[in-house]
This record gives C-alpha cells, sequence and structure tokens, in this order.
C-alpha cells in the first residue's frame, strides 16, 4: 500500500471516529440506554450522525489532498515549529469551508425556499455550526500534531511506545543497516561545519520516502550515519533491504546537479548489513526510545567499516547472505573470512550489486 494510499485511510478513519463521539457527546444524558442502543434512536439523532459522517468524510478527503499539496521536498526542508504551524492553518481553514459549505447546501436542499445568502447566515449564526467547527478545529490540530510527532519519532514508534509492547525487553530476529557517508571528514572540512550539516540534513531527507517504500524503520542518525532496521520477514519481503539501499543510491545520483550546485560535492553512500536476534526494549525516562541491544549491531557496523578497505559501496554478512532469496536481481561476490575489530572468530562478508543497475 503506497503512502499516500495509507495517509487518506488515516484521516478518513480518524475524522469518522471523531465525528461519531461528536455526536455521541452531544447527545449524552438526553437519552436513556435503551433510546441509544435499541433501535429507538430519535430521529434527530439519526440525521446528526448522517451530517457528522458526511463531514469527516468530506474533511477526511479534503485534508487529505491538502496533505499531498504539501508534500514537496521544499516544504518538508523547513522547521518543525513551521511546518506544524502551516499545516494547522491549512486545515482548519480548508476544515471551516467544508463545513459551513456542506451546512449551505444542506439547508437549501431540505428548504428549497432558502436562498444562498439566507442560509449562509444561518449557518454562519448557528451555535451548533460553531460548536461543530470548534470540535473539529481541535481534532484537526491534534491529528496535525500526532502525524507530525510520529515522524519525529519514527513511522510506528510512538504506536509501539503508547501500547507498551517493549517496556519488558523482548527478543526479536531483525536485519540492520548501518549507512555512512563516504570521505565524510574531506567533505566536512571543505565545506565547514555550518554546510557539512546542511549537506547531511538534505541527504537524509531524501531518504524519507525511501524508507517508508521499502519498510524500513530509522533506528538511529548518529553525526553523518544513519542506522536503519528491518524486522527479519519484511527485509526478506522482495528483496526490500537491499533495494532501498540501491534506490536511495540512485536517488542521490539524480540530485546530483542539485548537490553539485549547492555544495560542490556530490555525497556517495557506502552499507554495511547483518541480522540476528537482539533484545529490544523501552528506555529512559526524559526521553524515550525503543533501543536494540546485541552483537548484531556492533558486527553490522564494523562490516560497514570495511567498504573503504575492499573499495564495495555494499557489504553483508554471512549471515544476511543466507537468509536472503536468490531472485537473480543481484550479484553476490565472496569478500573472505574477515577478522572483524572486536571479533574472536573471523566473519563471512559478501558484497551486493545491482545486476540491473
Amino acid at each position: 500500500m503506497s503512502k499516500r494510499i495509507k495517509e487518506i485511510r488515516f484521516n478518513l478513519i480518524a475524522w469518522l471516529i471523531a465525528g461519531n463521539m461528536f455526536v455521541v457527546f452531544r447527545f449524552f444524558g438526553m437519552y436513556d440506554f435503551e433510546q441509544y442502543f435499541m433501535l429507538k434512536m430519535p430521529i434527530e439523532m439519526e440525521l446528526m450522525f448522517f451530517e457528522a459522517n458526511v463531514v469527516a468524510v468530506v474533511n477526511g478527503l479534503l485534508l487529505s489532498v491538502v496533505d499531498i499539496l504539501l508534500d514537496t521536498p521544499k516544504f518538508k526542508r523547513e522547521s518543525f515549529r513551521y511546518i506544524l504551524t502551516i499545516k494547522s492553518l491549512a486545515y482548519i481553514v480548508t476544515m471551516f469551508i467544508s463545513i459551513v459549505s456542506i451546512f449551505v447546501l444542506h439547508g437549501m436542499l431540505i428548504n428549497r425556499d432558502n436562498n444562498l445568502l439566507y442560509s449562509l447566515n444561518y449557518t454562519l449564526n448557528s451555535q451548533y455550526t460553531l460548536a461543530l467547527y470548534l470540535y473539529g478545529a481541535f481534532i484537526s490540530l491534534l491529528i496535525n500534531f500526532l502525524k507530525e510527532v510520529n515522524k519525529k519519532f519514527g513511522p510506528g514508534i510512538l504506536v509501539k511506545l503508547f501500547s507498551g509492547r517493549y517496556y519488558n525487553p523482548r527478543v526479536e530476529d531483525r536485519m540492520f543497516m548501518f549507512i555512512d557517508l563516504k570521505a565524510s571528514t574531506t567533505i566536512a572540512e571543505k565545506l565547514g561545519h555550518i554546510r557539512y550539516s546542511r549537506l547531511i540534513q538534505d541527504c537524509f531527507y531524501d531518504v524519507t520516502d525511501v524508507v517508508a517504500k521499502y519498510k524500513a524503520e530509522i533506528y538511529q542518525y548518529v553525526g553523518d550515519e544513519i542506522v536503519l532496521t528491518w524486522e527479519l520477514e519484511k527485509g526478506i519481503e522482495n528483496d526490500n533491504c537491499f533495494r532501498f539501499f540501491f534506490e536511495f543510491k540512485k536517488k542521490i545520483e539524480s540530485l546530483c546537479d542539485y548537490y553539485r550546485d549547492k555544495y560542490g560535492v556530490v555525497p556517495v553512500f557506502k552499507a554495511g548489513m547483518n541480522c540476528g536476534t537482539v533484545t529490544v526494549a523501552e528506555i529512559g525516562e526524559l526521553k524515550k526510545e525503543i533501543a536494540y541491544h546485541g552483537d548484531v549491531l556492533n558486527t553490522a557496523s564494523r562490516i560497514q567499516d570495511q567498504c573503504n578497505q575492499y573499495n564495495k559501496p555494499f557489504l553483508i554478512s554471512n549471515n544476511l547472505y543466507k537468509k536472503m532469496p536468490r531472485t537473480g536481481s543481484f550479484r553476490f561476490d565472496l569478500i573472505g573470512e574477515i577478522l572483524l575489530k572486536g571479533k574472536v572468530q573471523p566473519v563471512g562478508i559478501y558484497s551486493v550489486e545491482n545486476v540491473h543497475g
């Protein structure tokens, strides 16, 4: 399922829940239990449920359009505060227009003697419209805030924290990819601290859409390095973990003119991967996050360190090599049994190349 379809689905579900909750709160205490649930619902409540669901669907679709229009590389590079403010204002204005339009049209259809100005005046001065708009504005701000915070934690991480899934440590089979900027020290000296940081920002913005497409999770940003992880099955599925790296590489290459004009250099990345069993736990009090513990991560990092020595952009462990299916899309070359730093036993390492370029 594409990213945009997921966003539209989320907006529709969220607004349908919010719309029906509004009606329940509106009539709560006015009717007894039997009238609520035993098919004796008052006609005005039925009408309000219908109106609320129409408003919810229209708002969900229109706000999805707002999300799509604002989903531009330039806008996504703005600060968290700027994005939150602009999207919230866009949500509120769009919602106001949709609510007023729906109720004006509804008023004209019910009573054909009402003209446009009369229906508009009645709608704008209605306490019910005001209550619905204020409630909708609050829901808009809440949905937008949760979506942006979810992006800051990483897709799915906020849900895991709320659910308490990793409050007690648990064991999972996962794969990890360490991606690092090649010749980072030389580039940093050439650009200086500020421009170098801007370069890293741009590169990591460009990785975002590729991450979602191939079901990866961003675990950490460490300087000019990014650490990604997959549940083992998701990484193996359709060669997601391999396809991610080569599409990210291709995306950076497609933006070579942008990077060359802005920074005088086109960034090149190298990656190392490993898979295995790790312990997952929720850690921290002032800053909560999901942490992965185990030698799997250390080995993946050490494998990535070997990229320069063997002049290969993408290296993987023998463990991962044995897990991945042979689809014919990638070529594997054995580098050898390498004794990595901090390891007692040598690790088999393979290079990976995209057969189709």
